[in-house]
């Protein structure tokens, strides 16, 4: 039986295109906080009145939701330059060794990821106003990166519309204590290893399927319609295809592998990286359905300034991502500037749950290890509401 949420909505039901879609989930009035009555007893929620949706947009200048193919496309070819000119550079990094090789496959990943979240601008529909030019362009810039643009599609935009959704949510997986006392031992030492995160994007979560279903098998979980399971083969052929040429070019599976699968490694992670460390944080909160609404759900989402020019690299998907998520059809090259305006609106909570959430990480590498281990599973925090375990436990022994 699939969970169906108080709209009506389904994860299995067609997610077709960002911000309308979204729009139509929300209502006026956003749920309040309900006390609890079971799980902490004496600790109540506060009632607060969250803005909706229409209050985020119409603060933020219209421009932003206006999209440039042009400005795109250089984008796109940029990151492409940048990879082919690492490529031409490689004989200089092998001249320093392992650790030059290790710098060069760094660099890969992080550009590598810059590609992508070109390509992620167009399963938005954000890359042009040509939604069949965006599924061109976004299979040029995924099938390279071996990520299967339309199955990632369908997961990614069921993860931006149940964020922070303890059951719906997808390509976060978020484990609860009844999960992780069943949990094999194995398993719960998996994410504190330091190597998982190389692991994580492929093959663990696109082609194993943890936690969503594969996505290059067709007939996974993850598709309930033929015309998903046809998407998903043109997806899947135009990976393996880039992934034959180039084994042609590298002459051998030797090469194929030290200078395409190697760095591809080093692209998941900085993709696991990224994309853990928006939504995994000690303030966090995930809720159930009955306490869960779309503008709660995104306040959860954190800011982070990278630092050392990445964030520029990475085309501000680090500190312009809570305006993404309120708004995912918005250019990442106009997320800074609606970013200003997403902060006025939650200026007025910046001491509850839902202030906006901006942290400054230089140490990002490190923070996403040590978040691996300390962020193991989520506790009730009162009914409905949900935190991490080691957070509420913080907050006990402080009182």
């Amino acid at each position: 039986m699939v969970a169906h949420s108080s709209d009506g909505l389904s994860a299995t039901d067609p997610v077709t295109g960002g911000d309308v879609l979204v729009d139509a989930r929300v209502n006026l009035q956003e749920k309040l906080p309900r006390s609890s009555d079971s799980t902490q007893e004496g600790l109540e929620e506060p009632r607060i009145e969250l803005p909706t949706v229409d209050a985020f947009r119409r603060a933020i200048p219209p421009h932003c939701f206006e999209r440039d193919l042009f400005k795109s496309l250089r984008y796109l070819v940029q990151d492409f330059a940048a990879l082919g000119l690492l490529y031409f550079a490689l004989p200089v990094f092998e001249y320093f060794g392992i650790l030059g090789y290790l710098a060069w496959n760094i660099l890969m990943g992080v550009f590598g990821f810059a590609l992508f979240v070109v390509g992620h601008d167009c399963l938005h529909g954000s890359f042009s106003d040509n939604q069949n030019l965006n599924d061109f362009i976004g299979h040029i810039a995924f099938s390279p990166l071996f990520s299967p643009y339309f199955p990632w599609q369908k997961s990614h935009k069921l993860h931006h519309a149940f964020t922070n959704h303890i059951d719906k949510d997808h390509g976060h997986v978020w484990v609860q204590d009844k999960d992780w006392e069943k949990m094999p031992l194995w398993k719960q030492l998996f994410n504190p290893m330091p190597f998982s995160g190389w692991l994580k994007w492929f093959p663990v979560y696109t082609l194993f399927g943890f936690c969503d279903g594969s996505h290059f098998w067709p007939y996974s979980s993850l598709f309930v319609r033929d015309s998903e399971r046809v998407q998903c083969v043109v997806s899947t052929v135009c990976c393996v295809t880039c992934a034959y040429i180039a084994l042609v070019v590298a002459g051998s599976y030797s090469n194929w592998f030290w200078y395409y699968w190697v760095p591809l490694s080093f692209f998941g992670c900085m993709l696991v990286i990224v994309t853990y460390l928006q939504h995994a944080d000690e303030v966090a909160e995930v809720y159930e359905a009955d306490e869960w609404s779309f503008v709660r759900g995104q306040t959860q989402t954190i800011d982070r300034l990278y630092g050392f020019g990445l964030d520029q690299t990475m085309h501000h998907i680090t500190d312009g991502h809570v305006a993404h998520h309120f708004f995912n059809k918005i250019p990442h090259y106009h997320l800074i500037e609606a970013t200003d305006g997403i902060k006025k609106v939650l200026e007025p909570l910046y001491e509850t749950q839902y202030g906006y959430k901006y942290q400054v990480n230089y140490d990002f590498f490190v923070r996403f290890l040590w978040y691996n281990i300390k962020l193991d599973y989520l506790v009730h925090k009162t009914k409905g509401i949900l935190q991490f375990r080691s957070t509420l436990e913080e907050k006990a022994k402080a009182k």
